[in-house]
């Protein structure tokens, strides 16, 4: 009886270490990741209400909650009725 009660707590103290090691470790993997966000220059060709929900997205700023800053401009339009955007990470 001893014995199962004494194996019950080493198991118990075994698990509350490995719990502690683990929440010690995301917690500073956190830390780690807080940089700085990365800007990516948006150049559309037309503004258009297809766009909305990227339109949506940047003005909430769910971008920016994954570490994305968006520089969003308008140029002229192309010569190819193809070209919807260019993105260029900075």
């Amino acid at each position: 009886m001893k014995r199962k009660v004494l194996i019950g707590i080493v198991i118990l103290v075994i698990v509350a270490i490995i719990v502690g090691i683990i929440a010690i470790r995301n917690n500073n993997s956190k830390e780690n990741t807080k940089e700085e966000n990365v800007t990516i220059k948006v150049n559309e060709v037309t503004r258009s209400v297809f766009y909305a929900p990227q339109y949506v997205a940047i003005s909430n700023g769910y971008f920016r909650d994954y570490g994305i800053d968006i520089d969003l401009t308008t140029g002229q339009r192309s010569r190819c009725s193809n070209d919807i955007s260019i993105i260029r990470r900075m």
